[in-house]
């Protein structure tokens, strides 16, 4: 994935990256950003971006909570009956998970839909339609942090 914009971010990042070496610790500085909210993206308890406006079969896609605590995978699914308490190192690999699995729960609700308003199709474009929303953009500078 080539993330534009990153230059900028390089230098938004410059005074964490020197203050955590000289503190001798880089990944606890960034955390404590994160608890203060100086990221304002991850201040809020949903960082994936996919807010329907009328999600197929009432099947919401689940939260991804960004724990601090975690250093190790701290990218939190919740609200998910599928997924619910699993954690990932990065951002693009629980936003896939969440996808997937408001997916596969659309496409239950599609098999189990006597009426066929909709159809398992309409459950893998609307899952596009989330991994689009999950992605980077040049707008969302914070956002590109994530990027690999």
């Amino acid at each position: 994935m080539r993330c534009r914009g990153a230059v900028t971010l390089s230098l938004l990042l410059l005074p964490e990256l020197l203050v955590g070496v000289l503190a001798g610790d880089f990944i606890d500085e960034i955390r404590r950003n994160f608890q203060l909210g100086l990221f304002g993206r991850q201040a809020v308890n949903d960082i994936q971006q996919f807010n329907p406006s009328g999600p197929l079969g009432g099947k919401t896609p689940a939260k991804i909570e960004f724990d601090s605590s975690n250093t190790e995978k701290p990218f939190k699914i919740t609200n998910s009956g599928r997924s619910e308490g699993e954690t990932f190192n990065d951002f693009s690999t629980a936003s896939n998970r969440v996808c997937d699995d408001q997916k596969n729960d659309c496409g239950d609700a599609a098999h189990q839909d006597n009426e066929k308003i909709f159809s398992v199709s309409d459950c893998d474009k609307q899952r596009e339609e989330c991994m689009t929303a999950n992605k980077p953009s040049e707008e969302d500078g914070e956002f590109l942090y994530f990027c690999e």
